[in-house]
C-alpha cells in the first residue's frame, strides 16, 4: 500500500480526530506556560499519539509479513476490502453490536484511568504519556490504517506507514490547540458524515490493490509475495 494512503487518510480524517479526541487536546495541562512551551507540550501530545500508531503499525507489520509469506496477502487486501464496504453500509444498530469498542470495554476504562492520573501531573512527559495512551482508544480511522499496516512488505513499512497517517492528522489536531473551535460543531459534523464515504473508497483501494492490476502506485504487483513464496519454496 502506497504511503500517499496513509497520508490522505490521516488528513482527510482529521476533523474526525478533532471531535473525538479535541476535547483532551484541549484539555491538557499547562495552559498558562508562555506560547514556545505550550506549543512543544501540544506537540509532544501528538508525538505520543504518533508513536503508539507506529508501534501499532509493527506489531500488524509483523503479522503482515507471515500473511505475505504466506501467499494471502492478495486475498487479505480483498478480504479487508470488502468487510470495509459491509461495515460501512450496515444499518447503525448493527455496526454497534459488532463495534470492537464494546468488546473493549474493560481495557477502554483502564486507558480512561490512566489519561485522567496523567492529567494531574504537569510537564512534558505527562503530555507525551497521555497522547500515547489516548493512541491506544478504540477509532475507525485507526482501524482502517491498521487494515492496510497489514499488507505493507515489511515489518519497518508497516510502522511507517501508521506514522505517516499520525502525522497527516497534525496539522488540524496543531491548529484546534491554538485556535480552540476553529471550525463551528455544524462544520464539523457535516465533515465527519463524510467519514463514511472516505471509508468506503479506502475499502475500495484495498480491493483494487488486492487484484494485482499492474496499476502504479494503485494496483502493482506484489512482488514481495512472489519473492517470499519463491524463498519458503511454495512456488
Amino acid at each position: 500500500m502506497e504511503i500517499w494512503t496513509a497520508l490522505t487518510l490521516g488528513f482527510v480524517g482529521s476533523f474526525h480526530c478533532v471531535g473525538m479526541c479535541g476535547p483532551i487536546a484541549l484539555a491538557l495541562p499547562g495552559k498558562n506556560q508562555n506560547r514556545f512551551a505550550f506549543f512543544l507540550n501540544r506537540l509532544n501530545y501528538n508525538i505520543g499519539r504518533v508513536t503508539t500508531y507506529a508501534l501499532l503499525g509493527l506489531v500488524f507489520g509483523l503479522l503482515g509479513t507471515g500473511i505475505a509469506l504466506a501467499g494471502f496477502q492478495k486475498s487479505l487486501s480483498v478480504i479487508l476490502g470488502v468487510s470495509i464496504q459491509l461495515v460501512v453500509f450496515l444499518p447503525a444498530a448493527v455496526q454497534n453490536k459488532i463495534s470492537p469498542s464494546s468488546k473493549l470495554a474493560k481495557m477502554v476504562n483502564w486507558l480512561k484511568g490512566q489519561i485522567r492520573q496523567q492529567f494531574q501531573k504537569r510537564g512534558m512527559l505527562s503530555a507525551y504519556s497521555i497522547g500515547f495512551l489516548n493512541g491506544f482508544l478504540p477509532c475507525g480511522l485507526v482501524y482502517l490504517a491498521m487494515a492496510a499496516s497489514l499488507l505493507q512488505n515489511t515489518p519497518a513499512e508497516a510502522s511507517i506507514y501508521m506514522a505517516t497517517f499520525g502525522l497527516g492528522t497534525l496539522p488540524a489536531m496543531l491548529v484546534l490547540v491554538f485556535a480552540g473551535n476553529f471550525v463551528s460543531l455544524k462544520i464539523r459534523n457535516q465533515i465527519r458524515q463524510t467519514i463514511p464515504f472516505v471509508s468506503a473508497a479506502f475499502g475500495l483501494v484495498l480491493i483494487v490493490r488486492g487484484l494485482e492490476l499492474g496499476i502504479p502506485f494503485l494496483s502493482p504487483v506484489l512482488e514481495f509475495v512472489e519473492a517470499g513464496m519463491t524463498m519458503c519454496g511454495l512456488k
